[in-house]
Order: C-alpha cells, then sequence, then structure tokens
C-alpha cells in the first residue's frame, strides 16, 4: 500500500486519487499543501519593490490545491531569451524562451523542480505602471490550475526594466501569425488565419453562382474547431467511378472524389487535401429550377455536419457525401 501520510508533518496527503491497478491498491498523490506552500518560500522570488503585486503572487500561490497547479511567481525579465514579437496592438506580444523554467512537482521525489528552458508568451501592457489595478485586475482572470487543456495559463508576472511596463507570462498558446491567443491551443490553430488561409485556397475555385458561392463562405465562416469540415464547391470533373445506388426524387450515387476534403494536418499546422475519397453523391432533379429549396436542403443538411460531411458541385446541383 501507499503511504497517505506525509513525511514532513506526517498529516494526510492533501490530494488523492485512487487508481485502478490490477492489484487493486490505492493510489495516493504525495503532495502535502501546507508543506508545500511553505517550501515554495524558499524558491519563489519576490519583486521587494512593489507591495500590491508582492500580495497578488502570496495570494495566487494560497490558491494552489492541486500537485498539477501552476506555482505562480515573479519572473526577472533578464530569464527571457531568443525574444520575437508576434503581435502589437494595445498590447506587445513576443514568443520566448523562459531559462530557469517554471516549478513543476515531482511526485516520487516530493518536491518542486524547474521545466527548462520552456517556451513561453509574454504579453506586454503599455503604460501598466500608471494602472496597476487594471492590470493586476486582468491577472486574475486566468487560472493557475493545468487541468482544462483550452483555457490560456499564466506563471507569473514580470517587467521590462527600460519600459517599466509590466508584463503577463503565459504558456505558449498565441499564434506566432497574427499574435493572437489560439482559437485552440493544444492543436495551435487559429481560427482568423485559417479562414484567411481558406480563402486564399478557393479565390479561384466559385460556382458561378452568387447563392452558391454566399452560402460557402458563410459555411467556412463557421468553421471554429481544427476537425471540422471545409465545406466547398467540388468540380464534378472531380469524380471517378460513379455507380448508381439509388433513384428517387434523388438519384444516388457511389464515388471516389480525386483531389478529396481539406483535412488538417496537426503536425503540420496546415490543411492538406486526402486524396481519392470515397463518397456518396445526392442529385436533386431539377434543382436549378427549384434552387433556394436545394439550398435550404443543404442549410438542413448542414445542422449534422459533425456525423455527415457534404459539398456542393456542378450545375445540376448534388450534394456529396462522406461514405
Amino acid at each position: 500500500m501507499y503511504s497517505k501520510k506525509c513525511k514532513k508533518c506526517d498529516e494526510q496527503y492533501t490530494s488523492h486519487y485512487i487508481h485502478n491497478h490490477t492489484n487493486k491498491d490505492e493510489k495516493w498523490r504525495k503532495w502535502c499543501k501546507p508543506c508545500q506552500i511553505n517550501d515554495l518560500k524558499n524558491f519563489v522570488k519576490w519583486t521587494n519593490e512593489n507591495e500590491k503585486i508582492d500580495n497578488l503572487i502570496q495570494d495566487m500561490q494560497l490558491k494552489i490545491d492541486h500537485p498539477d497547479d501552476i506555482v505562480f511567481e515573479w519572473i526577472p525579465y533578464n530569464q527571457f531569451n531568443d525574444m520575437e514579437e508576434i503581435g502589437k496592438d494595445r498590447f506587445a506580444t513576443h514568443l520566448a524562451i523562459w531559462k530557469d523554467g517554471p516549478l513543476v512537482y515531482k511526485e516520487y521525489e516530493e518536491v518542486y523542480k524547474r521545466d527548462q528552458n520552456k517556451k513561453v508568451a509574454l504579453k506586454c501592457f503599455h503604460n501598466s505602471q500608471d494602472c496597476l489595478d487594471e492590470f493586476l485586475n486582468e491577472v486574475k482572470e486566468y487560472p493557475l490550475y493545468n487541468r482544462h487543456r483550452n483555457i490560456h495559463q499564466i506563471y507569473g508576472i514580470s517587467q521590462n526594466p527600460d519600459t517599466k511596463d509590466y508584463i503577463i507570462v503565459f504558456k505558449d498558446g498565441f499564434c506566432k501569425n497574427c499574435g493572437e491567443e489560439y482559437t485552440n491551443i493544444p492543436q495551435k490553430w487559429c481560427k482568423s488565419c485559417k479562414i484567411e488561409d481558406l480563402k486564399s485556397f478557393f479565390a479561384n475555385l466559385t460556382s458561378g453562382n452568387d447563392k452558391v458561392d454566399d452560402l460557402i463562405q458563410e459555411m467556412q465562416l463557421k468553421i471554429g474547431h481544427p476537425d471540422d469540415i471545409v465545406f466547398e464547391w467540388i468540380p464534378y470533373n472531380q469524380f471517378n467511378d460513379i455507380k448508381e445506388i439509388g433513384e428517387d426524387s434523388f438519384a444516388s450515387h457511389l464515388a471516389i472524389w480525386k483531389d478529396g476534403p481539406l483535412v488538417y494536418n496537426k503536425g503540420k499546422k496546415i490543411y492538406e487535401r486526402n486524396q481519392n475519397e470515397h463518397v456518396t453523391l445526392k442529385c436533386l432533379n431539377n434543382s436549378q429550377d427549384m434552387f433556394d429549396e436545394f439550398l435550404n436542403k443543404v442549410r438542413i443538411l448542414l445542422f449534422y455536419k459533425f456525423n455527415t460531411f457534404f459539398n456542393i458541385i456542378m450545375k445540376f446541383f448534388i450534394i456529396c457525401f462522406d461514405r
């Protein structure tokens, strides 16, 4: 059995969970909040300059309630290497390498250790020394817990020694192209940049019909996740091996889409074609004579976009589904 008591104070560990081992033993997280908070006082630097900031750092550390929570701290500006500006509006945003890195709890040693050379994002607040309360309120908006992957997490505060502007130090979660926060942090996916990429991609690929093109653009603007389907116009000559499988008010066919749909490559951070995709084509007979009805059918199907994938194609309009 795992020991349930802290070696230092002989009190029960603050945080634990049960892990289903084959021997059904209880697995306890070896983390004692009072002892670890006390130990942090020896690790974490204080500003020694501003009482409000020192009080905030202390308050944030007292909120630590789990071994995976981030240890909020004052980070000297000379700790940052390889700084690269990626955005500038009312905030200047930089990517950088934090030499010492954040404190991470090592369960088996029951101590905090530095995770060195950590990539971070720095958000500099212009003239923040003149509106410190507003800056500190901004800091308080960000969580310390490390258990929600798509929330920006904060390591601490720093200050530019030349401008005296205060800086929030984040885990790396900002787009290198535009400097804005990633829409999807784990996959480093920026909606605004990817929508612009799609506009360039489809600039010369249109249906020739304003209503169809407007619908396609409308659907592409609704993309909100890297796994969302990219709705598009597909030239009819993209289909091979067309085989009829049914005919009623819709004529249905199986086919191979040569180029295939755009799929987000999470490793390369780009959209790529998944070639030779098997699809089903549903042809709406005489749809050119009842065009608004056709578009309404497409919109209804879009409610099921997470289960079915579809696109619009050539003159005698077809809806295309993933098989």
